[in-house]
């Protein structure tokens, strides 16, 4: 007598839409780049690749990785020429990436982030502007570590540390292609 097991295909698709259910959308990338880039007359967008040199050299300056082959910029211009550069990045909070975009000044401080699409089921606190604005005001030579730098909000550790890291990575990039 054989025994009748049920089939597993129903049970996965239902996890499958629960876990894409938790994906919320705050920002799209035009309503981003509004954030961004608030006073700029125009916004050109590019697909930068880095060279493995360059990929080596971040890798080395920052201790973190660049798996990505290309990344998304943005270069805001006003009437006195560039106001702004933005890199959209995606970083893994606890098992999703987080989407948000990093928005720095023309002398490479960030002068912006916002979570433009979360994933995760915990952590949300990561897009509010209690936490973001921390960011404001940092270069490239700071420290951007939680608990350093950054603080951190409980419940929401990895997806801090998961923010901290995409913009001192946006940092290092847009130092790597617009300096």
């Amino acid at each position: 007598m054989q025994a009748s097991r049920a089939p597993v295909f129903p049970v996965l698709v239902i996890l499958m839409m629960a876990a894409t259910a938790a994906a919320e959308t705050l920002l799209t990338e035009p309503q981003a780049l509004q954030v961004a880039f608030p006073k700029a007359a125009s916004v050109d967008a590019e697909t930068k690749s880095l060279t493995a040199a360059q990929r080596e050299e971040l890798q080395k300056k920052t201790g973190l990785r660049f798996p990505e082959p290309q990344y998304r910029c943005f270069v805001a211009r006003g009437r006195q020429g560039v106001e702004g550069y933005a890199v959209i990045m995606n970083e893994v909070g606890k098992h999703e990436f987080i989407t948000f975009i990093v928005a720095m000044n023309p002398k490479l401080e960030v002068s912006e982030v916002a979570v433009m699409e979360y994933r995760e089921s915990r952590g949300w606190e990561v897009k509010e502007q209690r936490f973001l604005r921390q960011f404001r005001g940092k270069k490239s030579g700071h420290p951007l570590e939680v608990n350093h730098d950054i603080v951190n909000y409980t419940g929401a550790t990895l997806s801090s540390h998961a923010v901290a890291r995409g913009v001192k990575k946006a940092l290092a990039l847009a130092e790597a292609f617009y300096r």
